[in-house]
């Protein structure tokens, strides 16, 4: 008996080695034969063991040796960097350039603080720093090369005034000031970033009467109120301001003078002066110790509810004659030149149907994090793809690698690309997958059109989290989970992909021509985001020191593109589109209720069309799947091109509301919202304007959009 269980146990083993390991390229894959998934599986895990940590790790330490603000000589020694490393894979690659508008401080700015201790006469003035501090063991944040701190886009003036504390600067924290009796106009306000864009700040302030801004770090959002600083923490340290661009993004992104056409000679180019996307105002960013010394002599009213920061004293919103401020800033404006980088793989028998990826390159410093992290992920992704190559490998789709430039100053290196190639975009163009800041910690995160979203999950299970060993897709789905409330945990199970709004290259293919899009990082404690110390050490030390991530990120991004570049039926599924839709609608007629505007407009129509899309959405997913399996390739043509295209009917030519660049009737950044989306855009806006005809307007055009969409989805099958 014991013999026979010994035998019973070996032939167990036996069995169970044998079976771990079998190949696993027989499992199904969706957009795939039966025949082709094998091989693509094959593919996608030789693509996989390519990237490695040291080389993603010796990409960054070289493309963040110098600051490359955009347009300099370092930024374009970057571009050869990457144009370089990518023909040594065995790639074409180009560089692409473009003037541009831009400008660089001729200066620091000065920053006085004036400030009276009860006497009209005596004033005290102090000058204040507008350079970061050097770190301790930092060895980049001693470079001479880098810039003070300054805004991209601010005004060239010198004023005087008393200081107004504006919160975050956004119009309810105006209207709290207005009720607390403050007045901003001929003031000079200091804000504090997060809750929106910095270019929204500067538009708010202009549009109050505000003669200047500032705007700081405050300790309570990224520093020391979040943990330990920066260099014994991932924290913003106290001498740490933040740069960046105050370009009016939600107006238009790319060339401030050439809205909608390509910055290249030949092109017509506005008068600066007739530029609707620049501020008139000076702007300023300081640290939080300098910010300290702005706030804390500041009397008025004690700071409204949710004004308190995190510096050690009650804030008060200021506005007396007792505390003023001087900034002058000298800005030199030129049409500069700026290098994209073009990457080009020709398809096979699709060459005319384009995968295009995305990353730039230029930073306000170093940009470890933002953006060069993704730019290491990309040439990590360059070099897989011609190993696959030099091993026989051909797409049948083309794939298109583009390392663009001036993303910082406002997405311009990608819209100047994508407004010079838009007629070959809207025909060829499958989908943009973007890459911007890849990796700053573990957590991964995604945003994405619906369409796309059970890609993005099927690729996630296939690659492997770093740390956990699991699968990212179920760290991620972790994660997720423990961010829900308890009511959500029972009723969602999947992890959770946001809707695009702006602040990344994927700008111009989505909301301008109707791409579908993708957005993706891994996030974690980041505290020096646009400031010298986005450096290596920081990302050596916090954001990925074994460079793991970076691996990680590549192998996502490549797998992506590889299923895209070569499925038998694109993997588009509009039905979670249409919930999402219905979603987002729902939510808008709740809030359409508790404004009095639900008489404004008839919601019918619009739930019948949802449901129109819904059912031409599944129909058309029964159609791709019997297609595959009958390997009809002509049905298949037909299929993909209206996957492809259905994206393309949310466009609606006329623009949105006073933002014409802005086309996309589902997904924009709303004006005041800055890098989020505002769904359903021009009715959402409406329906915080409270005003009933441009609701049923904005509605109107978000219907002929989504009768478009349905009717090019029930085209294809």
């Amino acid at each position: 008996m014991r013999t026979l269980l010994i035998l019973l146990l070996q032939a167990f083993l036996f069995t169970s080695v044998v079976l771990s390991q079998v190949p696993t390229d027989n499992r199904p894959l969706d957009g795939f034969t039966a025949e082709r998934a094998a091989a693509e599986r094959r593919w996608e895990d030789q693509f996989r063991a390519v990237p490695s940590p040291a080389s993603a790790r010796e990409h960054l330490r070289r493309l963040t040796l110098e600051p490359h603000v955009a347009g300099t000589k370092e930024d374009y020694a970057t571009a050869v960097y990457v144009r370089d490393q990518l023909r040594s894979y065995g790639l074409n690659a180009e560089i692409r350039e473009y003037q541009v508008w831009m400008n660089y401080p001729n200066a620091p700015t000065v920053l006085e603080l004036l400030t009276t201790n009860g006497s009209r006469t005596a004033t005290h003035h102090q000058i204040l720093e507008t350079r970061e501090a050097v770190v301790p063991g930092d060895p980049t944040s001693s470079n001479p090369k880098i810039t003070p701190l300054f805004n991209g886009y601010s005004a060239s003036g010198d004023v005087t005034a008393p200081v107004v504390y504006a919160n975050y600067g956004l119009p309810n924290d105006y209207e709290d000031l207005q009720k607390a009796g403050v007045d901003v106009k001929g003031k000079i306000v200091i804000v504090r970033y997060g809750n929106s864009f910095r270019g929204v700040k500067a538009k708010v302030a202009q549009d109050h009467g505000a003669v200047g801004c500032i705007i700081y770090s405050d300790p309570a959002d990224d520093g020391y109120m979040q943990g330990d600083v920066y260099p014994k923490g991932p924290w913003r340290p106290v001498a740490s301001g933040q740069r960046g661009s105050v370009q009016y993004l939600f107006d238009y992104p790319g060339d401030p003078l050439t809205p909608g056409r390509p910055a290249i000679e030949g092109v017509p180019r506005l008068k600066p002066e007739e530029a609707t996307d620049l501020t008139r105002i000076p702007v300023q960013p300081i640290a939080y110790d300098v910010a300290r010394q702005i706030i804390a002599p500041l009397k008025g009213p004690v700071r409204p509810r949710g004004f308190q920061g995190g510096l050690p004293f009650a804030y008060h919103a200021g506005g007396t004659d007792d505390v003023k401020v001087r900034i002058k800033t000298d800005m030199d404006y030129k049409q500069r030149p700026i290098w994209d980088v073009i990457t080009r793989i020709d398809g096979t028998d699709l060459k005319d149907r384009w995968v295009v990826l995305g990353n730039h390159r230029d930073a306000w410093v170093f940009g470890a994090v933002d953006p060069n992290s993704g730019t290491s992920a990309m040439l990590e992704v360059g070099r897989g793809l011609g190993q696959l190559l030099k091993s026989g490998w051909q797409p049948r789709r083309s794939i298109v690698l583009c390392s663009w430039d001036a993303e910082e100053y406002g997405l311009i290196g990608s819209t100047e690309w994508a407004e010079e190639f838009a007629n070959e975009l809207k025909q060829k163009a499958v989908a943009y997958l973007n890459l911007d800041a890849a990796v700053s910690g573990p957590h991964f995160g995604a945003q994405s059109v619906p369409s796309l979203w059970k890609l993005l999950r099927a690729v996630t299970k296939d690659v492997k989290d770093p740390k956990s060993g699991k699968s990212v897709y179920e760290q991620w789905q972790e994660r997720t989970n423990e961010l829900r409330t308890e009511e959500e945990r029972h009723t969602q199970g999947e992890a959770r992909i946001g809707p695009l709004g702006s602040g990344s290259d994927y700008t111009p293919f989505l909301q301008h021509l109707g791409v579908a899009s993708t957005d993706m990082s891994f996030g974690g404690d980041y505290g020096v985001y646009h400031s010298a110390y986005d450096s290596f050490y920081w990302m050596d030390h916090f954001g990925d020191p074994g460079f793991q991530y970076h691996v990680a990120a590549a192998q996502i991004w490549g797998t992506l593109a590889l299923r895209l570049a070569d499925a038998d039926g694109l993997s588009f599924d509009y039905t979670d589109y249409a919930n999402e839709i219905r979603s987002f609608f729902r939510e808008d007629t709740r809030l359409a209720g508790w404004r009095n505007l639900a008489n404004a407009f008839d919601e019918k129509p619009m739930n019948a069309a949802i449901d129109d899309f819904a059912r031409e959405a599944e129909r058309i997913e029964k159609a791709r799947q019997d297609a595959i399996k009958s390997g009809d390739r002509a049905k298949l043509a037909r299929i993909n091109d209206a996957l492809m295209n259905a994206e393309r009917q949310f466009i609606d030519e006329r623009g949105l509301r006073g933002r014409a660049w802005y086309k996309h009737q589902i997904y924009a950044p709303g004006i005041y919202t800055g890098y989020a989306a505002q769904p359903l855009t021009d009715f959402r806006q409406a329906l915080d304007d409270r005003n009933g005809p441009n609701a049923k307007e904005g509605l109107d055009r978000i219907l002929e959009a989504l009768k478009r969409a349905t009717d090019t989805l029930k085209n294809g099958h």
